[in-house]
């Protein structure tokens, strides 16, 4: 199962199931409905786990000045990582609400950026996911598994099933 946001690609080659949360068409059929809602681009559900996954590609050789300038703020002020903790929490809650959430639930972020800045971008999202870096011995679940970021190389050398792909690289131009 192929799925894309833009021209990033990524092949999901054993899942059960998977879908283009962040479709903003109505007449679609991944359209959920709720445009207030925070939502990660991708929910794939495989035998054993669901796995939701945010694409940001700031190094998409078509990238605009002006939002690359937004993209590298918000990722030093920690903006970007609430956002990223957002969308994982209205897409855990939406989906929950749906009654979709039955398996482990792994939260893994694809940005095309170098690797030293990502380790810290990891933690920084983690933070800000419930608990919020605490635990209750009441809890039976936890809303996540794991939250990791990626860029292109790194995830292709962790997730070599699931092979990412730059579309217009792939193809010779946009």
């Amino acid at each position: 199962m192929k799925l894309r946001e833009r021209d990033i690609e990524i092949d999901f080659t054993d899942a059960i199931d998977g879908l283009i949360f962040d479709q903003m068409k109505p007449g679609q059929s991944d359209y959920h409905g709720i445009a207030e809602m925070h939502r990660v681009d991708f929910i794939v559900e495989f035998e054993e786990a669901i796995v939701f996954v945010e694409v940001k590609d700031p190094g998409n050789p078509n990238a605009q000045a002006k939002g690359l300038e937004k993209f590298h703020k918000g990722l030093n002020d920690g903006t970007l990582s609430s956002t990223f903790a957002a969308k994982f929490i209205d897409s855990f809650f939406y989906r929950w609400a749906e009654d979709r959430l039955s398996k482990t639930v792994h939260y893994l972020s694809l940005v095309t950026l170098e690797g030293e800045v990502l380790p810290n971008l990891s933690d920084e999202i983690a933070k800000k996911l419930p608990p919020a870096g605490k635990s209750s011995n009441r809890w039976q679940r936890h809303p996540v598994k794991n939250c990791q970021v990626f860029n292109i190389e790194t995830w292709n050398e962790n997730f070599s099933k699931w092979p990412v792909t730059r579309l217009a690289a792939a193809t010779g131009g946009a």
